[in-house]
């Protein structure tokens, strides 16, 4: 099961909207291979589609993983999935994220002579199943406050709400052959939809993220995601390092952090009802850990 890359893969990993994105971006502009095909978000398709159904194979989602943590204490089953995960890096599927060019000269994951990696915060959790493949890979965990976190999570799920109730007649209405609750109930994360519930989970992730890594010897950092948008050239160099990328200028550098905004940190402060909430949960384990519970 274990498979020998040429160049151990970088696996990026961290709660959903803590700027998994961001250090994404900037590394691949850097020259880390992330994908051929990839999301907005700069997660490669290949491997959040292995991710999800990971996840949803044993009635897990990337908002309710914490199923999956069951499915890791049978390591025979766990070794069913990781089997197929190997064989499938090794052939056709993994074209997806090599991309045609890459796939025609490599054929195999282990074969591709390219710094590479992949970014998905669902990598908290299925890491475990991930260094039975790589156990070499290198691991970059990034946080955020939760406070941030939940909001942004509350305010991307009412966004998809209200866009659903905006259609909801004319799908309700529209001849199909699919039921009603099919094409016009709800769909999304009822979790994230209130600032506790994306709290929670962010608390969960951060949990398992600091837990499972603090056991492992694979070379490993952690990027706190408000240290880094106020000092982000030094931190990305030692990013950049980190994942062993070659012919890094200053040039490249420079132009990289021109890009990252340092008013995304502690953005909740400005909001009344987020200063609150803040207020109410600043005193959690990991919001302490963090040193999240003295934010001005």
């Amino acid at each position: 099961m274990i498979l020998q890359p040429l160049h151990q893969p970088v696996i990026l990993l961290g709660m959903h909207r803590s700027g998994t994105t961001l250090i994404a971006q900037l590394l691949d502009r850097l020259g880390l291979f992330l994908g051929a095909d990839v999301q907005g978000d700069h997660e490669a398709i290949y491997f959040l589609e292995v991710n999800d159904l990971l996840l949803a194979n044993v009635n897990a989602a990337w908002d309710n993983p914490e199923p999956f943590l069951s499915f890791l204490d049978h390591p025979d089953a766990a070794d069913m999935s990781v089997r197929c995960m190997a064989a499938d890096l090794c052939n056709k599927p993994v074209r997806r994220f090599l991309g045609q060019r890459h796939f025609r000269s490599a054929k195999s994951i282990e074969r591709f002579d390219h710094r590479w990696g992949w970014k998905d915060p669902r990598n908290v959790f299925t890491l475990p199943l991930w260094l039975k493949i790589f156990p070499r890979a290198r691991l970059i965990n990034i946080v955020r406050n939760g406070i941030d976190v939940a909001a942004s999570l509350a305010h991307r799920e009412r966004k998809l709400l209200a866009e659903r109730q905006a259609h909801f007649d004319r799908r309700f209405n529209r001849p199909s052959t699919r039921s009603r609750l099919q094409r016009a109930g709800y769909r999304g994360s009822s979790r994230c939809l209130d600032l506790a519930g994306g709290f929670s989970l962010w608390e969960t992730y951060v949990a398992r993220a600091h837990d499972g890594l603090k056991i492992l010897p694979n070379p490993q950092t952690t990027v706190i995601y408000e240290q880094f948008l106020a000092n982000p050239r030094p931190m990305l160099k030692d990013l950049a390092d980190f994942c062993e990328l070659p012919n890094v200028t200053d040039t490249a550098l420079d132009a990289a952090v021109a890009t990252v905004n340092p008013a995304r940190a502690g953005a909740f402060l400005k909001n009344p009802e987020l200063a609150a909430f803040y207020q109410s949960v600043r005193q959690s384990p990991w919001m302490k850990h963090h040193g999240y519970d003295e934010m001005q």
